[in-house]
C-alpha cells in the first residue's frame, strides 16, 4: 500500500524539531538529576567522613580529659608540697634561734655584774628579768645588745629598775625588753640593703 503524505513538509519538520527539543529537554533533565544525585551522594560521604573524624577527635579528647584532671590534681599537690618545703626551709633556718639568742646574751652580758632570773619570749619580743650590780652594768648590757645585728635597732627598753638590798649589798632589780631577729630575718635585711 502506498501512503500519501498529506501534511506539508514544514509541519513534519516542526514535529521533528519539537521531538528533538523534547528529547534534548528530557536528556537535560535526566543529566541534571544525575549530577544533582552525584553531588548529593558525594556531599553526604564528605559529611559522614567528617562526622567520623569528629567522633574520633571527641573520643581522643575524652581520653586526654582524664590526664587533664590528673594534671590539675598533681599541680595542686605540687603547690602544697612546695608550701611545705618553704615552711620546712624556714624552720630549719630558724631552729637554732633560741641557741643564738642565749649565745648572744652570754657574749653581751658584762661578766660577773649581771645575773638573769627569768627570760620570756613572745613572738620576737624577749623580756629579761634579772639582777645587776649597778645601773652602769645595765646600761652597758643594753648598749652591747643594741650593737648586735640580731636586735632591732631602738627596741631595747628598760621597763623596770629598782634598788634592793641583799646580804648587805645594794643591787638593782631590772626588767628589760627587746625585739630579737632570727638569723633568716637578719639575712633578709642584709640582702635588702
Amino acid at each position: 500500500m502506498i501512503q500519501i503524505n498529506l501534511l506539508p513538509v514544514r509541519v513534519q519538520k516542526r514535529k521533528e524539531g519539537a521531538r528533538q527539543i523534547a528529547s534534548i529537554y528530557l536528556l537535560t533533565v535526566v543529566l541534571a538529576l544525575a549530577i544533582i544525585g552525584y553531588l548529593d551522594i558525594s556531599y553526604n560521604r564528605a559529611i559522614s567522613s567528617r562526622r567520623d573524624k569528629l567522633a574520633a577527635v571527641q573520643s581522643e579528647v575524652k581520653k586526654y580529659q582524664i590526664f587533664q584532671v590528673q594534671l590539675s590534681q598533681l599541680t595542686q599537690r605540687k603547690a602544697v608540697i612546695d608550701k611545705k618545703r618553704e615552711i620546712i626551709k624556714e624552720l630549719k633556718g630558724d631552729r637554732d634561734a633560741v641557741v643564738r639568742m642565749l649565745a648572744l646574751l652570754s657574749i653581751k652580758v658584762p661578766a660577773g655584774k649581771i645575773w638573769f632570773d627569768n627570760l620570756t619570749e613572745k613572738g620576737n619580743t624577749i623580756t629579761l628579768d634579772g639582777v645587776a650590780e649597778s645601773n652602769e652594768a645595765i646600761v652597758k648590757f643594753m648598749r652591747n645588745l643594741q650593737a648586735s645585728p640580731y636586735i632591732e635597732f631602738g627596741s631595747t627598753n628598760l621597763v623596770l629598775s629598782q634598788q634592793f638590798e641583799m646580804s648587805d649589798m645594794k643591787l638593782r632589780k631590772f626588767k628589760l625588753a627587746y625585739r630579737f631577729h632570727t638569723y633568716s630575718e637578719t639575712l633578709k635585711k642584709k640582702t635588702k640593703m
